[in-house]
């Protein structure tokens, strides 16, 4: 595919701005919404690749910390699912840009993404791959960063119907609960541990968990009722997990942290979240 090339008489193509497991994204302009898109384009051959688009194009929810697709057309031998863009980039990004994020920092963004997970499982739906890169932000120079859970491609409805080949078991590994891992048993419960282990991560300034990670103790700086939140999520058994997203989000709200705008990092460097996209 080249820039320029129109999907549907309504999707001009104009750069790629990214890849995931499930597909290609472009940066489109929508031409019926006079405004620019982001273009997934998901490899369409085979029947589980189809039943992933149909599923991906029905998970639409109504959200603040959600993006799902609003539209889909024939594009070639893919299909195009067109979405909000979403310009600052991941969680991925920024934890690659400052590591360590203040505890009020981080203790917002987890509780913006389990935010949106009590949304998707109140919706019968496990969205079976949280991590940092599918987390996208919306850019924020001098405020509070906003996250915007993305990337249904292998989510798992309450009908228990999959969408990918019997017998793999699929997600991210240091992201995949220890159920999953050991008898590939999906729910609600493994997106949570998915959470805390993003936790894990935004605290610790560390990079992707390996399996099975043992959280350990609080590293300096972090209060031990935050760390505690981090651990309950990432309990092995999801039995001793917090049970559902808007438990640990109370539990967050018993830590008293609010965030000190503009944020800092612990060198005193100014938080910011930028447009990673520029121009087309």
């Amino acid at each position: 595919m080249s820039a320029g090339w129109v999907v549907g008489g309504r999707f001009t193509m104009l750069d790629r701005i990214g890849a995931g497991g499930s597909g290609r994204v472009w940066r489109a302009y929508d031409q019926h919404r006079q405004r620019y898109c982001a273009a997934k384009l998901v490899r369409g051959s085979g029947r589980t690749a189809m039943l992933r688009v149909v599923r991906e194009r029905a998970i639409r929810f109504a959200h603040p910390h959600v993006v799902t697709p609003y539209a889909w057309y024939p594009a070639g031998d893919d299909v195009l699912l067109a979405m909000e863009l979403v310009r600052g980039g991941s969680v991925e990004t920024l934890l690659g840009d400052y590591g360590v994020l203040p505890p009020a920092y981080a203790a917002e963004v987890l509780d913006q993404l389990l935010s949106a997970l009590g949304h998707i499982h109140s919706a019968g739906v496990v969205h079976r791959d949280v991590k940092p890169a599918n987390l996208l932000l919306e850019p924020s120079p001098v405020g509070a960063p906003h996250v915007r859970v993305a990337d249904f491609g292998i989510a798992l409805s309450d009908d228990g119907m999959r969408l990918t080949t019997t017998g793999f078991t699929v997600g991210t590994p240091g992201y995949l609960a220890p159920e999953v891992l050991d008898r590939d048993q999906s729910g609600p419960a493994q997106d949570l541990y998915a959470a805390g282990m993003v936790g894990w991560r935004l605290l610790t300034g560390a990079g992707d968990p390996e399996p099975k990670q043992r959280v350990g103790p609080p590293p300096p700086g972090v209060p031990h009722r935050l760390w505690d939140v981090v651990e309950h999520l990432c309990a092995p058994d999801p039995r001793d997990r917090t049970p559902a997203a808007e438990d640990a989000r109370r539990e967050l709200a018993g830590c008293g942290l609010t965030i000190e705008l503009p944020a800092r990092t612990r060198d005193g460097e100014p938080l910011q979240i930028f447009d990673q996209l520029g121009p087309p």
